[in-house]
């Protein structure tokens, strides 16, 4: 076997343009892999994030009504006293931090435009941190001091021709179906990236969204943040267990993130990502394998000399499959290498496709237009088993079609 790796080494660098060529193949593998699994990974972990901070927080608490009836926001279906509710969860272990929300549909009207929009009533101290807007706002600034501000997206803003310091009125339906309407002026223009987001939300203090309702005291939903996202469960288990002590299971909920109506669709993202990884592995397995193949039949001549010269079936198919694990080791090495590099650049400068993405009036609320792979040793690791082995898989099958030839069979074809 000593021989056979040393006659392997001497091989693979006596035509070293072939050897190449082949290690570029498995290289251009390993980093579309690497690359394209980063990527995806990247486009998960943002979709979590951004569910998490607009809409879900680690654990939610809200009014079993307005959970069923959520897609269509009813205004009625509130958390009364929620600020007692906070106080008395507030001990459990694990909560790192808490906000309260009402979210309502109503008109914006400036002096010659009207638009529906989504208007959400926050606190505005609390609210940084989850969805902190101050990282978003491209002109003005947060909420001061007085409570008649309005955060608007840069989109909604364009549609109805405000900018800063211009009044708009908000109107609306209360509670009891009454129609109400309050003046706010622009504070701040935000743009997310979030095309939805951007063109249909603004925000005002919670208060004011109270008054809007005319439901005082009163938020649809507690969102809380935990230090381990992973006992959201068993947090929500012990408020449930709250809230039946103190009779209000009738009324109130409260569900982890990952019971939330959606993270039902996620298990088909993934299967779509899952889907496009397949592709882009299959691809990088037939450029391997065609490089490989045509390696190996090239080098029918040779095969036959050494088959004159006594090496056996066993030995051609060893010696050829000690080589291609050279030219694999040599492309992962120099595409893991690239892959990872790229990998981690791009995880710490991000991908921004805001351009594109506003072009094709791309509107899934959740889809941050700027990604940042999330590269792990376990990616590189799976890439590098991929690489080894689909060169192996590619190299075998022409070994042993070319070691079963006959030595004269193979010089013969090869003067042809």
């Amino acid at each position: 076997m000593k021989k056979i790796i040393q006659l392997a080494w001497r091989n693979i660098w006596r035509n070293w343009r072939r050897t190449i060529l082949a290690s570029l193949a498995v290289s251009f593998g390993m980093v579309s892999i690497i690359f394209s699994y980063s990527y995806l990974e990247g486009v998960t972990a943002s979709i979590y994030k951004s569910l998490i901070e607009t809409e879900l927080g680690h654990v939610k608490i809200v009014s079993r009504e307005f959970l069923r009836l959520e897609r269509i926001m009813p205004k009625e279906h509130l958390i009364y006293n929620f600020k007692n509710l906070e106080a008395d969860i507030s001990s459990l272990p694990g909560i790192s931090a808490m906000t309260e929300r009402i979210k309502f549909h109503l008109i914006l009207s400036s002096e010659d435009e009207n638009e529906p929009c989504l208007g959400v009533g926050i606190n505005p101290e609390q609210e940084t941190h989850f969805f902190d807007l101050r990282q978003h706002l491209i002109q003005g600034s947060y909420f001061q001091e007085s409570a008649a501000e309005m955060l608007i997206g840069d989109g909604l803003a364009q549609k109805l021709g405000v900018g800063l310091g211009d009044e708009l009125l908000a109107v609306t339906t209360d509670i009891n179906y009454s129609t109400y309407a309050l003046t706010f002026t622009v504070a701040g223009i935000f743009k997310t990236g979030f095309t939805f987001m951007d063109k249909n939300f603004f925000y005002i203090p919670i208060e004011k969204a109270q008054e809007l309702l005319d439901c005082q005291g009163a938020a649809h939903e507690i969102l809380l943040l935990l230090e381990d996202a992973e006992k959201a469960t068993e947090i929500s288990s012990e408020i449930l267990t709250f809230l039946k002590e103190n009779a209000l299971e009738d009324t109130l909920t409260a569900v982890p993130w990952q019971d939330n109506f959606f993270m039902t669709y996620m298990p088909f993202a993934e299967i779509v990502f899952s889907g496009i990884l397949l592709i882009i592995m299959l691809i990088a397995a037939l450029v391997i394998l065609n490089t490989m193949l045509m390696a190996v039949l090239e080098r029918t001549h040779e095969i036959g000399i050494i088959k004159s010269m006594g090496m056996r079936n066993g030995g051609v198919v060893a010696l050829i499959l000690v080589e291609a694990t050279f030219i694999g080791l040599l492309g992962v090495f120099i595409g893991g290498s690239v892959g990872s590099g790229l990998s981690l650049l791009a995880q710490n400068t991000g991908l921004d496709f805001t351009r594109m993405m506003e072009k094709m009036e791309f509107e899934f609320a959740f889809f941050s237009p700027v990604i940042y792979p999330k590269f792990t040793f376990g990616i590189l690791l799976g890439a590098v088993v991929f690489g080894l082995v689909t060169t192996l898989v590619a190299a075998f099958y022409p070994a042993r079609k070319a070691s079963r030839m006959e030595p004269v069979e193979a010089l013969r074809a090869s003067l042809k």
